[in-house]
């Protein structure tokens, strides 16, 4: 497992294929996930550099949960900049942005276990019980908020102007005004841009309204956010799906295998896990001392008792432990970089054996080849490409 031998996958799949390959997957780890955001940007103009003179068409194999719609707006613009030609490969889920860089392709190369998925906006809404009240993050689309004032006049039967009226006040307190705007705003963004995408390869009259009617069921069609759009839903949807040849889906197969075990998805990150599977902070897990109170003492004098104990153990110290979460690569077979995040995670343990644990990030940033390889020195280019907006993660 690992880069080189990715690589040499890239390899055949370029043979077979007959046109270069580039792979872009954000992580999907639990407690460390990750989106497409606007410092891959620069990492996917340094592969398109590095294709050959006289390359005219281009392979993206794509993995992602989705992210920033401008941002996959960028990507196929650069992307079609430089090829006449462009397709997406689909390993597995590509949801969200991910759906709408695929629809700017001219093919999409869908594994059998592969997946698109809505393309409606996802607005977060942070309100604030009170002054000093907790805050709380209500997620929801334009089309939530339709659904919810239709609802109240066909399930429950209001049709007095007023009660509608009162309803809708009631939704701008739950999540605001302002948000709801902002969701609705998105919605026909994402819609514009959705046909904009496909119109790049369905130039013709008669092609532009399918091109519509697909935009308009990938914003409003199904229920949720999340729903995977199966190749043989998406071929009736009219989108120009291709089913790999069984060589070519074994090698699809092969490389999202491996970047699973690099991104580790299957395992949660947990900085308490990290700490009872390193060495220097076993004394963290050791036996609790234990306090023997003699029996048939009046409560009081039992809690002076115990209070004296514990004042007379220490709490246990350990060394700082290192954590590195991989939450982003591009890839190929010339040229790979990766988005790392580096921290410590510190934790004691206090007399009551409660565990206190924090971690700390120090550098968040693309690595490239060679450091990937050799394990250490300058990128390819002489710099570590960091990032101020890279993918988000949650150590």
């Amino acid at each position: 497992m690992g880069i080189e031998r990715r690589m040499a996958l890239y390899s055949n799949i370029e043979q077979i294929r007959g046109r270069p390959l580039v792979a872009y997957v954000t992580g999907t780890r639990p407690g460390a996930t990750a989106k497409i955001s606007s410092d891959a940007i620069g990492e996917l103009l340094r592969q398109l550099d590095a294709l050959p003179a006289d390359a005219t068409c281009l392979d993206l194999l794509l993995a992602s949960n989705g992210g920033d719609p401008l941002v996959a707006w960028r990507m196929v613009s650069h992307i079609r900049e430089r090829v006449d030609h462009f397709a997406v490969l689909v390993p597995q889920a590509a949801f969200s942005a991910a759906t709408l860089i695929a629809l700017g392709a001219d093919e999409i190369v869908m594994h059998r276990y592969g997946n698109l998925g809505p393309i409606d906006p996802q607005i977060t809404s942070v309100r604030r019980s009170g002054d000093e009240g907790p805050a709380t993050q209500t997620a929801f689309g334009s089309e939530d908020a339709a659904a919810f004032l239709d609802f109240a006049r066909n399930t429950v039967g209001l049709t007095d102007q007023g009660q509608l009226v009162r309803v809708f006040e009631l939704l701008c307190s739950e999540v605001g005004a302002v948000p709801i705007g902002v969701a609705a705003r998105s919605t026909q963004l994402s819609l514009s841009m959705g046909e904009k995408l496909l119109r790049m390869h369905m130039a013709s009259d008669a092609e532009a309204q399918q091109a519509r009617n697909i935009a308009e069921a990938l914003n409003k069609t199904f229920q949720a956010h999340g729903y995977p759009l199966s190749r043989t839903e998406a071929e009736q949807m009219g989108l120009k799906v291709i089913r790999p040849e069984p060589d070519l889906e074994g090698l699809i197969s092969a490389v999202w295998q491996d970047i699973e075990a690099e991104l580790n998805t299957r395992e949660p990150f947990n900085p308490t896990s990290e700490l009872a599977s390193s060495g220097a902070a076993a004394a963290l897990f050791g036996p609790a001392p234990q306090v023997n109170i003699p029996a048939g003492l009046p409560p009081e004098v039992q809690q002076q008792v115990l209070q004296n104990v514990l004042q007379k153990l220490e709490v246990v110290m350990v060394p700082p432990v290192d954590y590195t979460l991989v939450l982003a690569l591009m890839e190929s077979a010339r040229w790979a970089s990766r988005f790392e995040m580096r921290g410590v995670i510190n934790a004691q343990r206090l007399p009551s054996s409660e565990l206190r644990v924090t971690s700390v990030q120090k550098s968040a940033c693309w690595r490239s080849t060679d450091q990937l390889i050799a394990g250490g020195g300058r990128g390819a280019d002489g710099a570590d490409h960091g990032a101020t907006d890279g993918p988000s993660g949650e150590p």
